[in-house]
């Protein structure tokens, strides 16, 4: 290519002037070092990094009372920050990510304000889509959009050209337009917030290298744990901290083995080239982003800065300590992918030169999210790193750290960046950290689907019944590194199974080496009918899925299905004093109950949000079985073993019995025959959420009268030794009764439970409540009313009486609207007589009523009560990608409000 060949020439002439690649920034040169006696000999909190979010940090802190300590080893903005492009995107794919950038551009001009700092550029952002789905993606951010006031447009090619003249927009299909977006210079808003920490009294030192972070160690309730106490500097000077934040971004691996933990980051080589001076660019052009070609532009004076990012990028696996502002030699047979692209958006970069190029390191995660929150092994360890190149954009997050340290839990619903999302066994895992961290980093630009399936890192964990369910054709879904059932396509058997991540071919030929890692290219996927079947979920109408998991549905709605749910969180919690932590614990009564009843209940925080929905079987006294969602498994795990170290509980310990129990759910009109057919029990006396002690297959096993589909319906709480023989049994066991009565029987996934909970009404933690809500907001006040009433106290029961008493302003609604609307994915908009009001949270396709539910939080805009009869008061819609739905109001559940089937009440 003549350009790229150009573009290579114009940097081995920069070169040949003196202005290295590998160059130290100038304007950060020099550092200067404090000395310990500047130093504290304690603090609040010691904060390790003094790039965008060790500063911010700092800052929220201070602002809380606090007296935090920056440490940085070089000088503020050294390694990530002082290279970082700075744009700022606020229409993004979740609720929380659009806050959190809305406090990060807030504080900029606040900050200016406060220390008379410039860091703020209003210049606005562009996104072009060259596809439809790419349109309707962004339709959908202006749609969420809306209710958190940001500004933005569709524009059209003509318009497009208007805005950015130098653009070409002959594949253009359309474009989104945020005016109030912009650009945040890096040195800037480092230097703000430091000057402002300082004069709210916090240390901010520069040349300052922390050797250890002292811990003590200890036990308590039957978990091993180590506590936070200290951390000494290179020479030696001690500080004495109960709490240490891990913000050293791609360095941040070296503090975490510090505390003999490991976290899933790894740092890679991300670019982008400074153009020679290219007329019609100023500095009040947009911001630009081609995800289609995988490019972005921003403006340098009358230059743009080039970036984007790659399918094969280089891993740096050993993080040079004194690697502070230096850059890497671009690898321009890597970089060539981006060029192309910017090549094919703006052919006038072809005839200019490169004026800079800068390759520094980012830290990047399995997800593209980063890692925030306390570590689930160490107490007073908090990580804030693994931006993913959005740590200037995200940097407001040093508000919720400082949130979540002081009062025990984030302001926001954070669990997208909670390092606990992660199990710790592939947080351990080398291969799959590298293998999932690729995947994502090469699909930064991709659409974000609502059904899209990672293909690296899988199989790591797995249920007992995993090799006889991929018999029947099972279609896995990765949670929390586990594999769970999704939807099952019967013909297709083992071949549709997840197959050995092959990087998607972006690093060559089978035998070479992958950059940074050192291990061999695998050889190409051929004829791999797993992305088969998730391609053909790739979509945000209905995918191929679809039809099975109606087959699916009907089979729980009129016959009897199995699911796999094996992968919940599952916990023993025994000893004298697991009564009373029990009942501290948990909303509900649960200490008092007799011996056999589950109880669903949630755990809150001192705000009264929902940390975790459990349900707690009480097998003995003082013995009892915790169950949580498996995707949160790790963090109701912390929440559980925090709270109770804290506590004066010391007399009970707590177990993860996760990896050893099998859940096996039998649900549907035929459950119970089935079961006792081929178990030979009688369940005929056990009530609903109650639970009993069985043989099965000649091993204790426990039996519970449970829903989640709203079915008369079982569970089977199996050793994980003799669940494959079990399934069997009961499995052929309906099979033989099917052909005899003629009831569909089926094996079913999530997807099936997605659309039978969603028009149920139950609730999903993370998706309709979270620490942000309380039980009575989310619906399920009946969790709480009983201790409530009573005046039992329990931890967020001062936060619940209050608001109780003031009665509620905002509430989980159910709407509904005809599949003839298209499919709904949630961050649409909620409007009540014409107001928007608030936006969706979750969705289902409900095929038992042939609607779409969509769940969101209401508000009166007034401030006054969201009372039932208000709600009955409003006319409703939901606005998608701009149109809008007229939508009816559930105040019940849309299907069987009175609960007959799950009593075994079948109308003939």
């Amino acid at each position: 290519n003549i350009g790229i060949t150009w573009l290579k020439l114009s940097v081995a002439m920069t070169v040949a002037a003196g202005r290295r690649v590998g160059r130290i920034a100038p304007r950060f040169s020099r550092c200067q070092s404090s000395s310990s006696s500047q130093l504290p000999s304690d603090a609040d909190v010691v904060i390790i990094g003094g790039g965008s979010i060790g500063c911010s940090t700092a800052y929220h802190f201070a602002q809380r009372g606090l007296k935090p300590v920056v440490l940085e080893r070089h000088q503020l903005t050294a390694g990530t920050t002082w290279h970082t492009a700075g744009m700022l995107w606020r229409l993004r794919p979740n609720d929380v990510a659009i806050q959190l950038q809305a406090h990060t551009r807030n504080m900029c001009k606040q900050l200016e304000q406060e220390t008379g700092i410039q860091s703020w550029v209003e210049n606005g952002g562009l996104f072009v889509a060259t596809n439809p789905e790419r349109l309707a993606e962004y339709k959908r951010l202006s749609t969420l959009g809306v209710y958190f006031g940001v500004d933005s447009h569709v524009l059209g090619p003509r318009e497009v050209k208007e805005l950015y003249p130098l653009l070409n927009v002959e594949d253009v299909y359309g474009a989104i337009y945020s005016p109030g977006d912009g650009t945040i210079d890096p040195a800037g808003v480092c230097q703000a917030y430091s000057k402002a920490a300082r004069k709210l009294g916090a240390t901010v030192a520069e040349g300052v290298s922390v050797r250890t972070v002292e811990m003590t160690t200890g036990s308590k309730n039957g978990v091993s744990f180590r506590q936070v106490h200290g951390v000494v500097t290179t020479d030696g000077h001690r500080i004495a901290t109960p709490l240490v934040i891990n913000a050293a971004g791609a360095w941040s691996n070296a503090v975490a083995e510090m505390c003999q933990v490991k976290i899933p980051l790894r740092a890679m080589k991300h670019a982008y080239v400074v153009t020679e001076s290219i007329e019609g660019v100023h500095p009040g052009l947009p911001n630009m982003r081609d995800h289609d070609l995988s490019i972005y532009f921003k403006t340098q004076g009358d230059s743009l800065a080039l970036g984007g990012y790659e399918p094969n990028p280089e891993f740096w696996q050993k993080a040079d300590p004194n690697f502070a502002f230096g850059l890497f030699d671009l690898d321009w047979d890597t970089f060539s992918h981006n060029l192309e692209g910017h090549f094919s958006r703006c052919s006038a970069i072809e005839n200019v030169g490169i004026k800079s190029t800068v390759c520094g390191p980012e830290a990047f995660t399995p997800d593209h999210q980063p890692l925030i929150g306390p570590d689930v092994d160490v107490s007073g360890l908090f990580h804030a790193c693994g931006f993913n190149s959005m740590g200037m954009m995200l940097a407001g997050v040093g508000r919720e750290i400082a949130t979540w340290a002081v009062d025990g839990s984030p302001g926001l619903d954070l669990f997208h960046f909670d390092v606990a999302r992660f199990h710790p066994s592939n947080a351990r895992n080398d291969r799959w950290v590298e293998d999932r961290t690729h995947e994502s980093y090469a699909k930064t630009y991709s659409i974000v689907f609502p059904h899209d399936e990672s293909l690296a890192g899988r199989g790591q964990r797995r249920s007992a019944l995993y090799d006889v369910l991929s018999e029947r054709g099972c279609v896995w879904q990765a949670r929390h590194g586990f594999e769970r059932p999704g939807w099952f396509l019967l013909e297709q058997g083992r071949s549709v199974q997840p197959v050995e991540y092959d990087f998607y071919g972006a690093y060559g030929d089978a035998g070479s080496v992958i950059p940074g890692l050192e291990r061999p290219v695998p050889a190409r996927n051929q004829d791999d009918a797993y992305l088969a079947a998730i391609e053909g979920e790739l979509t945000f109408g209905w995918g191929e899925c679809f039809d099975r998991v109606a087959t699916e549905c009907n089979a729980v709605r009129n016959g009897v299905a199995f699911f796999d749910q094996s992968y919940f969180g599952k916990f023993e919690l025994t000893g004298e004093d697991a009564n009373e932590a029990c009942d501290w614990l948990c909303s509900a009564h649960v200490g008092s109950r007799p011996v056999g009843d589950v109880v669903y209940t949630a755990l809150c925080n001192v705000r009264g949000g929902v940390e975790a929905d459990v349900t707690v079987t009480k097998i003995a006294e003082n013995h009892f079985y915790l169950c949580t969602g498996g995707a949160n498994a790790s963090h109701t795990w912390r929440w559980l073993t925090s709270n109770l170290r804290n506590s004066e509980f010391s007399r009970c310990s707590i177990e993860d019995r996760s990896d050893y129990t099998t859940i096996l759910s039998v649900q549907g009109p035929r459950s119970q025959e089935v079961l006792e057919r081929a178990l030979d029990v009688s369940l005929a006396g056990l009530g609903f959420s109650k639970m009993s002690s069985i043989r099965a297959l000649g091993q204790d096993a426990m039996v519970m009268r449970l829903t989640f589909v709203g079915e008369l319906g079982f569970e089977l709480h199996l050793p994980a030794t003799v669940a494959a023989e079990v399934y069997r049994a009961v499995r052929d066991s309906a099979s033989r009764m099917s052909e005899q009565q003629g009831f569909p029987v089926e094996d079913a996934g999530y997807r099936c439970i997605d659309s039978l909970s969603g028009e149920k009404g139950y609730r999903h933690w993370h998706a309709d409540l979270s620490n942000e809500d309380t039980p009575a907001e989310a619906g399920i006040g009946f969790v709480a009313l009983q201790k409530l009433k009573a005046g039992i106290p329990f931890l967020g029961s001062e936060a619940l009486s209050k608001q109780r008493s003031h009665g509620l302003r905002r509430r989980l609604i159910c709407l509904s609207v005809p599949r003839t609307c298209g499919a709904l994915h949630g961050g649409e908009t909620l409007w009540r007589n014409g107001e928007c009001v608030g936006y969706v949270k979750s969705t289902a396709f409900g095929h038992s009523i042939g609607r779409t539910v969509a769940y969101g939080y209401c508000k009166s805009l007034d401030g006054s009560k969201v009372t039932n009869a208000w709600l009955e008061q409003g006319e409703y819609a939901i606005q998608d990608k701009g149109v809008s739905h007229p939508a009816t109001l559930h105040l019940k559940s849309p299907f069987d409000p009175e609960n007959k089937r799950i009593k075994g009440i079948y109308d003939q």
